[in-house]
């Protein structure tokens, strides 16, 4: 009997190592954090347990993801790429998992729900959000000192904060985002003031001031005070609008956040954005709550709202400033 001829060999077909969630958010915090050591407080886990996860993560994907011999560490080229899908394809994840909460638990029958203005900037899609958990929404925006003593009277349940408010008792608290400082001028001055620090850009033209009555107003100031800078009293306004405003008709330059351009929306073809010269500053915003009261339901809110701010701030500075977005931590 004639024998078939042999089929010829092709060689081995590999099957992709499937993503791992738990590395790919020991990347992602990482990048953020810019130290693997932080990146493990962050995630409450052991340096050499994010140090594993990350070297299994290159091993899986065959390319280095971070350059360690920088400080910060930063990512490498194939390290942004993969940071961009895998900060949207966490979001989604975490969306998905505030969804199935939402669904799987009773509605509330009212939240009233206090804001500093910057968080405003989410919009509409926060407050459609919400009603997936509550009947009844209601939304105060305000100053932080403000807000803060609404929460102590009972006249909000929850509060989206910059201030912890440590000695208030009886508060839970829950990080929802982290993000730097940066400084804006107006676009015609690109080429005077790149480059140069705080001392000769604060020569060059007047600053635009926050409001010292506001949590971001003083947090500048001690800024500005450990740089040891006085600079003069020129302008002073109480909201990010207002004060990206003055920096775009050209009157001066200001030191504001991401979440406060987006919620000014500012005009790239006016304002120029960068990072803060000298030593960086950021600010972190907390949700806070009654201990004891929702059960559990102020942690499906963190979420919503966690994912709402991831979206927005992902989608507003992807593009045109990608060291923005990996300077920011959500949650």
């Amino acid at each position: 009997m004639a024998r078939s001829a042999p089929r010829p060999r092709h060689g081995k077909r590999t099957t992709a190592a499937p993503l791992n969630m738990r590395a790919l958010e020991a990347f992602v915090a990482v990048v953020d954090a810019g130290s693997i050591t932080r990146a493990a407080e962050r995630l409450g886990l052991t340096q050499p347990a994010v140090s594993i996860a990350l070297r299994e993560l290159e091993s899986g994907l065959g390319s280095p993801l971070v350059d360690r011999d920088v400080r910060p560490v930063r990512p490498t080229r194939a390290g942004a790429v993969l940071y961009r899908r895998a900060t949207r394809l966490l979001s989604d994840v975490e969306g998905l998992r505030a969804a199935v909460q939402v669904a799987g638990a009773e509605m509330l029958p009212i939240i009233r729900l206090g804001l500093v203005v910057s968080v405003t900037a989410t919009g509409a899609p926060l407050i459609k959000a919400l009603q997936d958990v509550a009947d009844e929404v209601q939304v105060l925006s305000g100053l932080t000192p403000e807000l803060g003593r609404a929460l102590l009277a009972r006249e909000v349940d929850l509060l989206i904060t910059s201030d912890a408010m440590e000695d208030a008792q009886g508060l839970e608290r829950h990080v929802v985002l982290r993000e730097p400082f940066v400084i804006a001028w107006p676009i015609q001055m690109e080429h005077r003031l790149k480059g140069h620090g705080l001392a000769q850009i604060a020569e060059a033209m007047p600053f635009v001031r926050y409001t010292t009555h506001s949590i971001i107003g003083k947090q500048i100031e001690r800024h500005l005070r450990r740089c040891g800078l006085e600079v003069p009293k020129r302008l002073e306004l109480d909201s990010s609008n207002s004060v990206l405003n003055m920096v775009a008709a050209g009157l001066g330059w200001a030191i504001t956040t991401p979440l406060c351009l987006a919620q000014s929306g500012f005009d790239e073809a006016s304002v120029a954005v960068h990072p803060l010269p000298g030593p960086s500053l950021s600010r972190t915003l907390f949700l806070l709550n009654r201990r004891g009261e929702f059960q559990g339901a102020s942690e499906r809110i963190r979420g919503i709202v966690v994912n709402q701010l991831r979206g927005l701030l992902v989608a507003a500075y992807e593009r045109s400033y990608p060291w923005m977005v990996g300077e920011i931590s959500f949650g």
